[in-house]
């Protein structure tokens, strides 16, 4: 059943910690060893994985925003990288060398891709074609920095032992390391990493002390950015504020959002407050305890979505002070339809902006069987429009 309890904050595990620690000390070597060895434009690849360590351990929680195995086949790409320009005395282990630093480039691109998908609000869904585009993206523009700045540098030093010719074999090589870590990853080498039994172990959050007032600062901030496809506002669950009286349709309205936002990209409904974003609290005097509020959004889903999909529906009371309170309901993307049932109909819902569509006959048909996001808005945009034809012809 959806539970209504406390928002909590989460500790990501010492073992995660410490290996993150570990790696930074590798991470340090390299870069002292490259400044040693006047390779500065590798510094354009250890200093910033150096510092993202250092960032993920500070912050603690942020680290998971990451694969920790992307990060860890990174580092260790970036090792062999080094030792392969250590034992340089064959041609193969300097090709080994350059290939090794492209795969690095392009590990540390999927890493800032993960990043900001993850930082992103709602944590929209991407392609994983689009991911490798612009993580590729990202390792040719820093291969290409990392050869302007070694040109720069051995001009002002004059250092003997730099040879243009080389240095063009090294990035060719490293944009074959790049590719072939793209077209790997595009075959699944990253969704391997990420749904790894080891890289899941790692990324296990620990409970910490319930806070009421981090979770009242969460819904302040939610509310600045207003209502959108993945969250939505409703002022109480049953009660109609203008008749103050019980309404049906009031439950209808909060569950129509659950189920829409589970059909396309899950959100977060916010009930006890106004379309325009004002906190009225809500409606819990309409029940004997917040025990009995809770007893009754939890039948709602369950008789009115079904028991099925409630662990795709997680329900927190908030305290926000005089006397108010918010229920936030964050809704999971489910991946098998999401009906509401009406009587002895079903009806199915889908986000499209901040509001909720309903698909009905080929459209619902075409909409479930599409796997074309593209496609899908289309079907979305003329069932809007049929919409609002409707309302227009229904007005006097």
């Amino acid at each position: 059943m959806a539970a209504l309890q406390s928002s909590k904050s989460s500790k990501i595990p010492t073992r995660t910690l410490v290996t993150y620690g570990i790696l930074l000390v590798i991470t340090v070597i390299i870069t002292l060893f490259d400044i040693s060895t006047n390779r500065v434009n590798q510094l354009l690849l250890s200093v910033p994985i150096a510092l993202m360590l250092l960032i993920a351990i500070i912050t603690d929680r942020e680290v998971a925003h990451v694969p920790p195995l992307i990060i860890v086949a990174m580092i260790a790409a970036m090792v062999l990288a080094v030792l392969s320009a250590i034992l340089q005395f064959h041609t193969l282990l300097a090709i080994l060398s350059s290939v090794l630093t492209g795969v690095s480039l392009m590990m540390m691109g999927l890493v800032f891709v993960y990043t900001i998908l993850h930082s992103a609000p709602g944590n929209q869904k991407v392609s994983r074609l689009s991911i490798n585009i612009f993580a590729l993206s990202i390792a040719m523009a820093v291969l290409l920095l990392m050869f302007l700045v070694q040109l720069v540098y051995n001009n002002m030093t004059g250092n003997p032992g730099f040879d243009t010719w080389d240095a063009t074999m090294d990035i060719l090589f490293s944009l074959l390391g790049c590719f072939l870590t793209a077209i790997l990853s595009e075959l699944g080498l990253d969704k391997l990493l990420m749904e790894n039994s080891i890289n899941k172990m790692m990324e296990s959050y620990f409970p910490q002390e319930y806070s009421n007032e981090l979770a009242r600062e969460g819904i302040l901030e939610i509310i600045k950015s207003g209502e959108s496809e993945i969250l939505e506002f409703k002022s109480t669950i049953c009660t109609n504020l203008l008749t103050k009286e019980v309404d049906k349709r009031m439950e209808k309205a909060v569950l129509k959002s659950m189920v829409a936002f589970m059909n396309t990209s899950g959100g977060i409904l916010l009930i006890g407050v106004t379309d325009s974003g004002e906190i009225c609290g809500v409606d819990e005097e309409q029940f004997d305890s917040k025990d009995k509020m809770y007893q009754h959004l939890s039948h709602l889903i369950s008789s009115k979505i079904g028991d099925e999909f409630s662990p795709y529906i997680t329900l927190r009371l908030i305290e926000m002070g005089d006397g108010k309170s918010v229920v936030r309901a964050d809704c999971e993307k489910c991946k098998k339809p999401v009906f509401l049932k009406e009587g002895k109909n079903e009806e199915f819902y889908v986000r499209s902006g901040p509001s909720s569509i309903i698909l009905s006959g080929s459209n619902l048909v075409n909409y479930i069987t599409n796997k074309s996001s593209r496609q899908k808005q289309g079907i979305v945009n003329e069932a809007k429009m049929r919409e609002y034809m409707d309302s227009m012809d229904k007005s006097p």
